[in-house]
């Protein structure tokens, strides 16, 4: 079971604005440009590119799984991130969880889900460059992102 969200957000004004996320600050101190908003099936999110002009990070509300960060604990206890990796951490207060079914970080490529609610769950997803630090940069990306959403950003 996930741990609960002691300190839930409203995401209702960023699933309309999902760029809105990331303040022109936080897009200028983590070197991030391009937004591109991405309304999919699955939810709705933003895209950016970092000043390397090569690593791309995106924040995904994914609506459509209506029990957050419970999922991926079902699906871990499943077997289903066997074949890579699942580590329960905590970003700026929130429960999350470094998890994907396959495992290049080494690559430069990490993904994270937050549970922003209890019902509402964030993928951050970053593909970088081999060598660097993929869950460093995932991690702050999370951090700023929540800072927005709590008004501190």
């Amino acid at each position: 079971m996930a741990p609960k969200v002691s300190a839930p957000v409203n995401v209702d004004k960023f699933l309309a604005d999902p760029c809105g996320m990331l303040t022109p600050a936080q897009l200028s101190a983590l070197q991030l440009s391009q937004p591109k908003a991405d309304k999919a099936a699955s939810g709705a999110g933003c895209g950016w590119r970092f000043s390397d002009g090569y690593t791309a990070v995106s924040a995904t509300f994914l609506t459509t799984v209506k029990n957050g960060l419970t999922n991926a604990y079902r699906q871990n206890a499943s077997g289903y991130y066997e074949n890579g990796y699942f580590e329960p951490t905590v970003v700026s207060g929130f429960p999350a969880v470094l998890a994907n079914t396959a495992d290049r970080r080494s690559q430069g490529q990490a993904s994270m889900l937050v549970g922003v609610s209890d019902q509402t769950e964030m993928l951050v997803l970053i593909q970088g460059t081999p060598g660097s630090d993929a869950t460093r940069a995932v991690t702050n990306v999370t951090r700023a992102v929540l800072s927005t959403m709590q008004g501190a950003g």
